[in-house]
């Protein structure tokens, strides 16, 4: 192949990637959602090698992982984490923890609802949901623009706004979906200082984001 390194960093097989992640590496927006909506117990479902395990129990979290990944699972328990394999269920008990994560998980999934399912069961409070935004598709490719996330080889699902929403509620009696994370205005201007000024207007909401790239949901176990 002509270009395998481009190809290469480009397009991703997220089923391996977190074995290079360095383990301090984690979403600022995802740790500002958790300490905004989460209980003081935290089951990360999908918790990859554990690195916002580590993170939100050096915050004072009770929390605990879970992933289909042996591999990674091995990595977050040398890293501390109580990380356990899913193998046919989740193996944890009903209602026995606050809050359960699914950040970055839904998108991989060929039938989220049963995963859905499983959290509700496990959660006493709330299940917090992230996934990546794919609205807004026609008015990025009049650009030649695309989301990165269409890079992931392993994506199954692509949500708007509306379809997460029909997707969660036929299983919790309370939704709320939004999308976040918007894009800087003046990305593709030419020169840091300029987009440098575009994310300060971009987070002052001077000059609102045009797209945004994902999407939060909170998800209430209890009506």
């Amino acid at each position: 192949m002509i270009g395998r390194d481009i190809h290469a960093g480009v397009f991703r097989d997220t089923r391996n990637l977190y074995t290079a992640y360095p383990p301090d590496v984690v979403s600022r927006p995802h740790i500002r959602f958790v300490r905004k909506y989460a209980g003081a117990s935290v089951l990360d479902l999908g918790c990859a090698t554990g690195n916002y395990c580590v993170h939100l129990a050096a915050l004072g979290y009770t929390v605990a992982g879970a992933d289909i990944n042996p591999e990674y699972v091995r990595i977050a328990r040398e890293r501390g984490v109580d990380a356990r394999l899913i193998v046919d269920r989740v193996p944890f008990d009903d209602a026995s923890v606050d809050t359960v994560m699914l950040f970055e998980v839904l998108e991989h999934v060929e039938d989220p609802a049963p995963l859905l399912r499983e959290a509700r069961r496990i959660a006493r409070k709330n299940v917090l949901i992230t996934t990546p935004h794919s609205g807004d598709i026609v008015r990025l490719q009049q650009q030649n623009l695309l989301y990165e996330h269409f890079a992931d080889l392993d994506h199954r699902n692509f949500f708007t706004r509306s379809t997460l929403e029909e997707l969660l509620a036929p299983v919790f009696p309370r939704v709320r979906v939004w999308k976040g994370d918007g894009l800087n205005p003046l990305a593709l201007c030419p020169g840091a200082p300029v987009r440098f000024v575009g994310r300060v207007l971009g987070r002052l909401h001077i000059i609102p984001p045009a797209f945004y790239f994902r999407l939060y949901a909170v998800a209430e176990v209890n009506q």
